[in-house]
Order: C-alpha cells, then sequence, then structure tokens
C-alpha cells in the first residue's frame, strides 16, 4: 500500500526546486512577477447596443390656443378702423338695345340715351294768361283808390287845418290838428299868458295899469291870430303834395 502523504512528499520537491529556481533567477523578475499578479485584470468594455432604426417624426397636431380668461377692463383700448368697402361691381356694359325696347330697335338705340344738341340755353319766354291781365288790372284799381283816397284825405286834412288857422289861429288849434305840439303850446301859451299878465298888473296898480296892460295884450293877442290867419290861408292854397310834403310829412313849424 502506498502512503497519501506521499503525494505530498512527491510535490514538496517540485516546489522546492521552483523556489530553487525562483532564487536562482534575477531579481528584477520576481518584481515583474509579483506585479503581474497583484495587478487586476483589464475589465472588459460592455459592447454598446446598436441603434435602432430610424422612424418617422410623429406628426404633432397644432395646439389649439387657449381662451384666455377676460378681463374687466379691455386690453386693446384703439378705436376699431372701419371695415374696407368692398369696390362696386364693375357696371355692366350696355347693350345696343334690349329685347322688349321696340322703341329702342325703331330708333337706333337713341330712346335710352338721347344725344342733346349742344347750344346757348334758350330761355323762353313767359307766357301771360287772362288772369295774369285780370290781377294787373285789379292792381292798378286798387292802386288808383288808394291813391285816391290819400290825396281825398291830404284835401280833407288841409281844408280843416286852413279853417282851424283862421278861425282859433291864435290859440294854436291847426298847430295841435297836425301833430306839431310844441308850435301850439308856444303860440297857446303866449296868447293865454299875456292877458294873465294884463290882469295881475291891473289888480297891483288897482285898476290904473289897466290902461296900459290891456291894449298891450290885445296887440300881442291880434299878431298871434294873425299869424295863424295867414298859416290858415297858407294851408287852403297849397296843392295836396306840397301840403302833405311840408306840414303832414315835413312837419314844418311856421309858416
Amino acid at each position: 500500500m502506498s502512503n497519501p502523504e506521499d503525494p505530498a512528499r512527491s510535490d514538496r520537491p517540485a516546489s522546492q526546486g521552483t523556489a530553487s529556481q525562483n532564487s536562482a533567477a534575477p531579481s528584477w523578475v520576481d518584481e515583474v512577477l509579483g506585479a503581474s499578479r497583484s495587478a487586476p485584470a483589464p475589465a472588459v468594455a460592455p459592447t454598446p447596443p446598436p441603434p435602432p432604426a430610424a422612424s418617422p417624426a410623429p406628426t404633432v397636431a397644432p395646439a389649439s390656443p387657449q381662451p384666455t380668461a377676460t378681463s374687466g377692463w379691455p386690453e386693446d383700448l384703439r378705436i376699431p378702423e372701419p371695415a374696407a368697402r368692398a369696390p362696386a361691381p364693375a357696371p355692366a356694359a350696355p347693350t345696343a338695345y334690349a329685347d322688349d325696347d321696340w322703341v329702342s330697335r325703331a330708333t337706333g338705340a337713341q330712346a335710352k340715351n338721347p344725344s342733346l344738341p349742344t347750344g346757348p340755353a334758350v330761355t323762353p319766354s313767359p307766357v301771360r294768361s287772362e288772369l295774369d291781365s285780370l290781377g294787373d288790372t285789379a292792381r292798378h284799381a286798387l292802386q288808383q283808390v288808394q291813391t285816391s283816397l290819400g290825396s281825398s284825405d291830404v284835401s280833407q286834412k288841409k281844408l280843416i287845418a286852413g279853417l282851424l288857422g283862421i278861425i282859433l289861429g291864435s290859440l294854436g288849434v291847426h298847430k295841435f290838428y297836425l301833430g306839431m305840439t310844441t308850435p301850439g303850446l308856444i303860440m297857446l301859451g303866449v296868447n293865454v299868458g299875456v292877458w294873465v299878465l294884463a290882469l295881475l298888473l291891473g289888480l297891483v296898480t288897482l285898476g290904473v295899469g289897466l290902461i296900459v296892460t290891456i291894449p298891450l295884450a290885445s296887440l300881442v293877442s291880434g299878431a298871434i291870430g294873425l299869424l295863424g290867419l295867414v298859416e290858415g290861408i297858407l294851408y287852403l292854397t297849397k296843392s295836396d303834395a306840397d301840403f302833405q310834403h311840408d306840414y303832414v310829412v315835413g312837419k314844418k313849424s311856421w309858416l
């Protein structure tokens, strides 16, 4: 029987031989061998997987605009511009004549667009009717009546003013009748005032002064009466037109 310790024994000389060889090798060999043993094995870089095949890019639908919350105040304060008007359609080309326009067919398409001759405008003479002539006649008759009434009124006024001047001219009544108040008041005041003054002087002088004052008052009153008489005669002798121009319209005060 063999001894199990024989392999150990058989291995021991081999290892010893190797150790002896190693000890016999140079020192740098030991260093290289020790470094190679101590250095870790290099890690193998993993192989990247192959890139996937290019697929068509998916089409993305456009996002619809999100409704914005309306605020209390408008953001755009500009005045809206009026929308541009659409251009008017071109007028249809005029035809020579319509199917139902028998006038155009008969006259050579001149009924719808007649050509008028150009020239100086001729104003037609006014046509007088019988009513116009009757109106003119009535108008002339009315004017004559008004003229006759005016002349008769002036004649009547002239006659009355002349008689008042002759009869009551010293009191200035004819002046009041013609509307001349100031000359009438002057004549009336002078005539009446002279007599009042004459009586007062007679009372102061106990009647002695009346011998002088009464003739003087009579003289002044007679002069005023004479002026009224002359004016009354002038009124009667003047024509109606002159009397109206001088005394009715012109208000001539004296003579």
